[in-house]
């Protein structure tokens, strides 16, 4: 029961992408209505395919219907696919087919039941089923690595297939084949595209995907020459002095014109009043800002004295709406206007395509029928994301986040092991993380509140960012909770902790907001006020007292009074005996009801990979650069370097990222 943050809502434009997901996949074949009697053998059959995580259908027929399915729904999102289970099963007993209308929101779960369902009617008629065997399993020869840094168990968790492939359904012509339809590599196939370029898109999912909202540029004409060199001394500071510098300059020189390009395309601009009303994202709240004097991230600061850098920082939505929707109808709109750009969607990249030097010349993706497609090109730019949910991975390059939850599903570091099976390397440095939970509460950094574990004791001076504190929970106990990712659901996960407040919180909070804004957050209100967000991420509860509102969060009653109570005297005495934190930020809670928000930091991504140049080339260790080969977002570094992802900048993950894709795609373009 794998949880992804923001990609489970995606709406509006992506009922185009998933129409064109389940068209590439040959489904309305399958979909054959059971209306005639003596269609089938009777019997009960299994079939999988790939929503959120892997959906099992077990469907019973007699001789003409379909008499019982089970759907094995485990490794979906808990609010979202799982509990899409039940009406999803209603749904196909009643219309005896895989022609069904699905529940909103659950696109991915919906699709993949509907294939795995059709492939029980096809064998349930005795019709050939075509579905590959299941993917080669990678020995390993007893020595550490396959690869150079990549095991066995890398490979078997990837969609990676190492043995070569000869055996193709179809070879298609392009010039490029982009890998991943998301914030890199959406903007790297429409840029390219309308450069001239022959473009193929494979995506591994049914629509495009990206998480976040907010996106930046550095907008050199509002910035003093000055002060970019010390924005690239502050990039480089907070990120332990490790990024390549080329990298921070190429972000400098061509971020706005990347960013500006997205928000065209996407159809929000000054000229539409900021929203696109087809696609129904909108710029609904911008960031932009200028860094002059001292700056601070939440770790460390630095001087600007009167340089100054402008940044453009738009955000895009509002939830449920996110990047991915905005890329979604960015990609949706191409396909209508431009004939050289094609995409197969629920095709995701198992091979690269070798010359006899070495050059990249192709690429191989693998439908949802297992059948292979062979893909001639000039370049090939892998965007495929980084690889959160390869275990194995995971222990070995970022193991800070292991007992954490993930927020991404499907990130199994597929372009990684593809670029260093070509030459490439991994980054030699620790690996930069996004820790944070934007959505069980409106309020974060606001250092006057108390934090809690799930055990109800104080374990932190609370003048400690969000996005760092995940840090400090890895030595707190684990929890067990919604919205987990499979991985961790009988074992509990780390990353959980309360923040508790009371009534009068306007008052002392860094960033208060107002009562009916704060009911938007509210689990227990009614489900018409959860406007922009998340509704089955939130976490935020109120009571009368702060028994009852232990009892919500889940926390030990006992504990959690003691806890409060010796906060409030260390209130009163106006010192923080036990964590020092600043006197400033000591206000008694007295007021009822109170507030507590169940927090759950998870991992957004790993902004780390391959090692690249600032055009986006996939380089060897020794920096040779390998012909044909790009990779572009959270797949291409150094550009961070930091084990955390640092919060100095806003947007800076999705503005690195489209950035790169943009580059990436012209510069292969433009040197076919």
């Amino acid at each position: 029961m794998s949880q992804i943050s923001r990609r489970e809502f995606l709406k509006g434009s992506l009922a185009s992408a998933a129409s064109l997901a389940m068209a590439g996949v040959g489904l309305g074949a399958l979909s054959t209505s059971a209306s005639a009697e003596g269609i089938y053998t009777p019997g009960t059959y299994s079939a999988s395919a790939v929503g959120m995580g892997n959906v099992t259908v077990t469907a019973t027929f007699d001789e003409s219907s379909i008499v019982d399915v089970v759907l094995d729904v485990s490794e979906e999102t808990p609010a979202i696919g799982q509990a899409a289970a039940e009406e999803l099963t209603a749904q196909v007993l009643a219309a005896q087919s895989a022609e069904i209308d699905g529940v909103s929101g659950a696109s991915l779960t919906t699709n993949a039941v509907k294939l795995a369902l059709a492939n029980c009617i096809a064998q349930a008629k005795g019709e050939t089923v075509v579905s590959g065997s299941a993917k080669p399993q990678v020995e390993s020869d007893g020595s550490a690595y396959v690869l150079p840094d990549i095991t066995a168990e890398d490979i078997n968790a990837s969609a990676v297939i190492l043995e070569p492939i000869t055996d193709f359904a179809e070879e298609i012509d392009v010039d490029i084949v982009v890998c991943g339809a998301g914030a890199a590599g959406v903007p790297a196939a429409v840029h390219a595209a309308e450069l001239g370029a022959k473009v193929a898109v494979l995506q591994k999912e049914p629509i495009a995907v990206s998480q976040g909202n907010c996106s930046s540029a550095i907008v050199k004409s509002g910035s003093t020459e000055g002060g970019l060199k010390k924005w690239i001394n502050f990039a480089t500071a907070v990120n332990a002095w490790r990024p390549n510098r080329k990298l921070l300059e190429a972000y400098i020189e061509r971020s706005e014109e990347a960013i500006r390009f997205v928000c065209e395309r996407g159809g929000i601009t000054e000229e539409t009043e900021w929203k696109n009303e087809k696609s129904g994202v909108s710029k609904y709240q911008d960031t932009s800002m200028v860094f002059t004097g001292r700056a601070w991230d939440g770790t460390q600061s630095y001087d600007f004295g009167e340089d100054k850098v402008e940044v453009f920082a738009p955000w895009f939505g509002p939830k449920p709406n996110n990047y991915g929707s905005l890329v979604s109808s960015i990609l949706s709109d191409a396909q209508e206007r431009l004939d050289n750009l094609q995409v197969h969607f629920s095709t995701p990249v198992v091979q690269l395509v070798k010359d006899a030097d070495g050059a990249i010349v192709g690429c191989v993706g693998q439908r949802q029928d297992g059948s292979f497609v062979k893909f001639n090109a000039k370049a090939v730019i892998l965007a495929t994301g980084a690889y959160e949910n390869n275990a194995t991975m995971v222990r070995r390059f970022c193991p800070d986040i292991e007992n954490f939850d993930k927020k991404v599903y499907h990130r199994t570091g597929d372009g990684n092991i593809l670029a260093i099976e070509a030459g490439g390397a991994m980054e030699p440095v620790a690996h930069s993380h996004v820790m944070h939970d934007f959505d069980a509460g409106l309020m974060w950094d606001e250092h006057a509140f108390l934090d809690l574990n799930m055990a109800g004791e104080r374990f932190v001076s609370e003048e400690v960012d969000m996005a760092y504190i995940s840090n400090v929970l890895r030595w707190q106990p684990g929890f067990v909770g919604e919205n987990m990712d499979h991985d961790h659901a009988e074992t509990g996960s780390k990353g959980w902790y309360c923040q508790i407040y009371d009534n009068d919180y306007m008052s002392y909070a860094d960033a208060g907001v107002p009562d009916f804004v704060m009911a938007r957050y509210l689990k227990e209100e009614d489900p018409s006020l959860h406007v922009s967000v998340f509704p089955e991420l939130i976490d935020t509860f109120r009571a009368d007292t702060i028994e009852e509102l232990a009892e919500k969060l889940g926390l030990p009653v006992d504990k959690t009074v003691e806890s409060f109570n010796r906060y409030n005297e260390l209130c009163e005495k106006g010192e923080d005996e036990d964590f020092g934190k600043d006197p400033k930020y000591l206000h008694k809670f007295v007021t009822a009801p109170f507030w507590g928000i169940r927090r759950h930091i998870r991992c957004s991504s790993i902004t780390a990979g391959v090692l690249s140049d600032e055009y986006g080339r996939v380089t060897t260790e020794k920096g040779e650069v390998i012909k044909g080969l790009y990779a572009a977002g959270n797949l291409g570094g150094q550009f961070y370097g930091a084990p955390d992802y640092p919060f100095f900048h806003p947007g800076l993950s999705l503005g690195h990222a489209v950035t790169f894709g943009y580059i990436a795609g012209e510069h292969a373009a433009q040197n076919l």
